[in-house]
């Protein structure tokens, strides 16, 4: 589909955390347009420090009123590391990289860099993302005055987990702790309850896999306590989405119904189960008062989004569209999607709303 795409952020852009720190990445950011008419993104900031060659240094979140960041020096004859995690010698894996999240000021047409935090604005804690908080989703809640921000917390005690922090102001949050427990990720809620309940779209996994990474559904009084799970979307074989795919932006209600901007992802090498993934994203559209009941989806051979630019191809992953938010223009015939690009950046794509609804299929 024809889109207009900008790149936004870039790691260089970010001054890291700590002066022996290096910024990895600017990613995977929520978005909400504020009372002002400019759109503020939350991006995850993945750091590293400067390694050695004689250890493996291994950050964390410390603290439950104010937060340091501590790190564990690893010999590295304890281990194997990796671009991703330092494996132990007893089978406990550290990480290389240690996240958090900055705001980033956008103006009214959602296209332009205003503003970006150099310090950050939402850390981990003790038991709450001390390994790092992850890939946060903004959703203003109708008619209550408040939002929800849903993030991975990766923590020594609860592994990756979705957690929920609720704020009026977009600046102090209340912390409200896990409410997907482990390799549960994609967490967005809807804005708006469904005969009283509160829903929200995930993505769990399991150590016993009978079927492919898929979306679920599951509704609560309180944002506290979730059931009623129900899987609604599963990968399509020799599709673009055939391997896993994963709830990405909150819902958008239109006359239509319930519009989702989701990432799926498939083999370059279908026939070679090692060979590199590529992250694309597609559209899917449900209804109005039954939010399980899929009305219609991107084909199969034809993603929404690909990776197409250079800054989408070439990263720290390559070949990675992932998104993440979706703000409507002002005049309300456009999208703005958020996305993380190669693992390394941020975009925005600007969609006609119109032209998505009728590719889908």
């Amino acid at each position: 589909m024809k889109t207009l795409s900008k790149l936004l952020v870039r790691a260089r852009d970010i001054k890291p955390t700590l002066p022996n720190f290096r910024v990895r990445g600017a990613l995977n950011p929520g978005a909400v347009r504020l009372p002002n008419g400019k759109i503020e993104l939350f991006a995850r900031i993945a750091e590293t420090p400067k390694h050695g060659e004689k250890y493996f240094l291994a950050p964390r979140f410390e603290g439950t009123k104010k937060t340091r960041i501590v790190i564990e020096k690893i010999p590295r004859q304890m281990g194997k590391i990796s671009p991703d995690y330092f494996l132990m010698n007893e089978h406990i894996y550290r990480l290389p990289t240690i996240s958090h999240i900055r705001k980033i000021l956008l103006d009214k047409s959602g296209m332009n860099v205003q503003r970006i935090s150099q310090k950050p604005d939402f850390l981990g804690r003790t038991e709450d993302g001390d390994f790092g908080v992850e890939d946060p989703r903004i959703t203003e809640f109708a008619g209550e005055g408040r939002y929800g921000m849903t993030y991975v917390s990766v923590s020594m005690s609860s592994g990756v987990s979705t957690s929920l922090a609720i704020s009026k102001d977009l600046i102090n949050w209340q912390r409200k702790g896990i409410i997907f427990r482990q390799q549960n990720k994609d967490v967005v809620i809807y804005p708006e309850k469904i005969d009283g309940y509160y829903v929200a779209m995930h993505r769990p996994e399991g150590t016993m896999i009978f079927d492919k990474p898929s979306i679920w559904l599951s509704y609560s009084k309180d944002l506290t306590f979730w059931g009623k799970d129900k899987p609604i979307m599963q990968p399509r074989e020799n599709s673009w989405d055939s391997l896993r795919i994963g709830s990405g932006t909150v819902p958008l209600r239109l006359d239509e119904g319930w519009l989702v901007i989701y990432h799926g992802v498939k083999l370059q090498d279908p026939d070679d189960d090692e060979s590199k993934k590529v992250y694309s994203a597609g559209a899917a559209l449900f209804d109005i008062k039954n939010p399980a009941r899929l009305l219609a989806m991107s084909p199969k051979n034809e993603p929404l989004l690909e990776p197409e630019h250079d800054f989408e191809r070439n990263g720290f992953v390559n070949n990675v569209v992932f998104p993440t938010a979706a703000i409507p223009d002002k005049d309300g015939r456009n999208l703005l999607v958020y996305c993380g690009a190669s693992d390394s950046n941020i975009e925005v794509r600007r969609l006609k709303i119109s032209s998505i609804l009728s590719s889908l299929v």
